[in-house]
């Protein structure tokens, strides 16, 4: 079977098994098959993690990609999980985030001659927070390596660009206390909401002040905070105590989760409020004069990719690799701009053009 045709095959196979985060039993069950069949010897865990290590040597690379989707919204024309083929273009819920990048890694694993070990995983609950299993990336990144290739969506009209980096995501809970008091005498209390309100327009100030810059020639981060939920408030007669506002703050490169510190002590001197800060990592940039980079020029170069960068604002388990001393990339057949909306698609001329890329930077490695 050529490539295109197994990847477009793989795709929608993959579609039509349902893998929201903590439930990716049956796509478990499906990888260890595909892996098993093609002679490799997967392993997995508790929950529901898969990998195989494949070639030998003392320099080790992570190619991950990982099974869970978001929940299909609303405006899909059909049912999201069975997969429509038209156009060259494969559409259906988690075709392009990620189960293009794990149909690369079933084509790659077993095909790609090495000169050092390679990891293919396959990994649980990297979408959202909160969720019911850790993300697995986590586990993978620990059994230590040097460096770490994403198979996310790195396809732009056709063609694979090289995801030089990933901004890291903190989340604030900020807690705002007040005075109760009945609403017909709103001045015997103090508003934990218009608190939570006036410092919710000092987070919309900060973030206008943020500027974007380039990391990369055609590369750019920007920082950016936005509150994202608020909760307050018992009943409509009672002035509020206590209010809540949790604030999403995407790191550029350069900032850590003490800057966001920094600037939540600023918004709130003087405010009866206290907060705490969750993340699993500050971002993560590609080394410009590591081999990793080194290797995917050249095979970027051959791919027709022509080395183009990327440089992605929202988050990516690159990060969580970074955070155990891995140089790290993002490449994948998935189309940039197509993760978690209605009708996604994955482009299979670019993710033909991706795997081509990953084979050659895979076997180049050493």
């Amino acid at each position: 079977m050529e490539m295109k045709e197994f990847l477009g095959k793989t795709i929608a196979e993959m579609v039509a098994i349902a893998s929201p985060s903590g439930r990716e039993e049956k796509m478990t069950e499906y990888v260890i098959a595909r892996l098993k069949k093609d002679g490799l010897k997967a392993k997995r865990d508790a929950d529901g993690n898969v990998w195989a290590e494949v070639g030998a040597g003392k320099r080790r690379l992570h190619a991950n990609a990982h099974m869970d989707t978001v929940v299909a919204g609303d405006g899909w024309k059909g049912d999201p999980l069975k997969a429509r083929i038209t156009g060259g273009r494969v559409y259906g819920l988690g075709s392009s985030d990620c189960k293009a990048g794990i149909a690369a890694l079933l084509w790659l694993a077993p095909r790609v001659k090495t000169r050092i070990r390679v990891v293919y995983s396959f990994t649980v609950c990297e979408e959202g927070v909160d969720l019911p299993k850790p993300n697995g990336s986590e586990k993978m990144a620990a059994m230590g390596g040097d460096w770490a290739v994403l198979c996310e969506p790195t396809c732009e009209a056709g063609v694979p660009l090289l995801g030089i980096g990933t901004q890291g995501h903190a989340r604030a809970d900020v807690r705002f206390r007040g005075e109760a008091a009945h609403s017909s005498r709103p001045e015997d209390g103090r508003n934990a909401i218009y608190a939570a309100a006036r410092f919710c327009s000092e987070l919309e100030r900060l973030n206008g002040r943020f500027e974007e810059f380039e990391v990369a020639p055609g590369a750019a981060a920007r920082a950016t905070v936005a509150a994202t939920i608020i909760r307050g408030g018992t009943l409509s007669n009672v002035i509020p105590d206590a209010a809540e506002v949790t604030v999403s703050r995407r790191l550029a490169p350069g900032e850590t989760r003490k800057t966001f510190r920094m600037e939540l002590d600023s918004l709130l001197e003087g405010a009866d409020a206290d907060y705490t800060v969750a993340s699993d990592g500050d971002g993560a940039l590609t080394r410009r004069d590591g081999d990793l980079l080194r290797a995917a020029k050249a095979a970027s170069g051959r791919a027709g990719g022509k080395g183009r960068l990327a440089f992605a604002r929202g988050r990516t388990d690159a990060i969580i690799f970074a955070r155990h001393d891995m140089d790290t990339l993002t490449v994948g057949p998935g189309v940039m701009g197509q993760c978690h909306v209605a009708n996604e698609y994955v482009d299979l001329a670019g993710a033909v053009a991706a795997v081509r890329l990953l084979e050659e930077l895979i076997g180049n490695l050493a």
